[in-house]
């Protein structure tokens, strides 16, 4: 019997790959990507120094004086020295206690209104100084011829068994007030004389 060669079939989809296929050069590998170039980088800025502190001020720091004096300018004749003259002021959280050039007490003002108070007890009286008190109440501390800051001021009228002696609130300012008179040249001398007959006591 003659032999019969039997053909071979190859099922679709499994073919020898590399038969009919033409060979290709490999091709050459894609040059690696390069990354997008960075800017340098900004030297950190340097930190600006802090202010220094300023030193205190010697006025914010400074206790306001025991006495103060405030200077009263006028123009006119010598004459005016020998009138009445407000030359002390006591000042309490309340009111403001005028004295002449004697210590005495002629006016008594409200802070709050500015109304004068013409029946307070202090009036005709003088002043003899201050004092503090401690808690529970005793004198600690006396001072003469004025009140201290933060003292109770102390005035009195009447003599002997008859003295009446009056406190105030505590103190926030005594104001000396200086009167300066500008005496032209045609104008008389100080009636000095007459000053003195008006503020001092007589005797």
């Amino acid at each position: 019997m003659g032999s019969k060669k039997r053909g071979g079939t190859t099922q679709r989809g499994f073919g020898d790959p590399a038969e009919g296929r033409a060979s290709t050069p490999d091709a050459a590998p894609a040059p690696p990507a390069k990354s997008p170039a960075k800017a340098p980088a900004e030297p950190p800025r340097p930190t600006p120094p802090s202010p220094a502190a300023a030193p205190p001020s010697p006025l914010a720091s400074a206790k306001p004086p025991a006495l103060e004096i405030e200077a009263v300018s006028e123009e006119g004749s010598p004459a005016l020295l020998s009138g009445p003259w407000r030359a002390v002021e006591i000042w309490t959280r309340n009111r403001i206690y005028g004295l002449d050039a004697q210590l005495v007490c002629r006016s008594v003002v409200d802070r709050a209104t500015d109304a004068p108070a013409p029946d307070h007890p202090v009036l005709g009286a003088r002043l003899l100084g201050g004092q503090r008190r401690d808690p529970s109440g005793a004198i600690r501390e006396v001072t003469h011829p004025s009140p201290g800051r933060g003292a109770s001021a102390v005035f009195a009228s009447g003599l002997g068994t008859r003295l009446r002696v009056s406190e105030t609130s505590p103190v926030t300012r005594v104001v000396l007030r200086q009167r300066r008179v500008t005496v032209g040249p045609d104008d008389a001398p100080p009636p000095w004389e007459d000053l003195a007959a008006t503020q001092l006591p007589s005797s």
